[in-house]
């Protein structure tokens, strides 16, 4: 039995579609700590925290760029870029769903490969916003306006 020419070609050329596939210019991820016990497949050591210690996060992130809808940049409190995600439904679950799951561990966030900074997750957030409060370069938050939308905050109800 011979295959049409025409199914090889439609192969062929889907086959080179995958893999021209551009990868993103900015990358924004959170990963959550993983279980001492996993092995390296799953988890991969860092330093967090403050005093220091060494913990184990999971490879796969649990939010990243393709969750964030919106963001807000400011100044840090050390002259550094601060930058407030807002998350779409998926990530805003997302969140929700681990600020339960895993309170009391380390949200690590890595911008563009770079582990930026890690927050202690303390308490349940459903509005889907996190913030990374200081740590990026000025050159890091051109990247993140470039890509995506720009918002300003609420203000404060009095």
């Amino acid at each position: 039995m011979k295959t049409p020419l025409w199914c090889l070609l439609a192969v062929l050329a889907l086959s080179f579609i995958a893999a021209g596939k551009k990868e993103p210019e900015l990358t924004v991820r959170f990963y959550t700590e993983g279980n001492v016990h996993d092995t390296s497949v799953f988890t991969v050591p860092v330093v967090v925290g403050s005093p220091p210690r060494k913990a184990y996060i999971s490879k796969i992130p649990n939010i990243s760029e393709r969750d964030i809808s919106a963001i807000y940049l400011f100044v840090g409190s050390d002259g550094t870029v601060g930058c407030t995600f807002v998350l779409d439904e998926h990530g805003r679950v997302g969140l929700d769903t681990l600020s339960v799951e895993k309170r009391g561990t380390a949200l690590v966030a890595v911008v563009n490969g770079r582990q930026v900074m890690d927050l202690l997750i303390d308490k349940r957030v459903s509005d889907g916003i996190i913030t990374i409060p200081r740590g990026l370069s000025i050159e890091e938050g051109r990247m993140l306006r470039k890509t995506f939308r720009s918002v300003q905050p609420v203000p404060a109800k009095q």
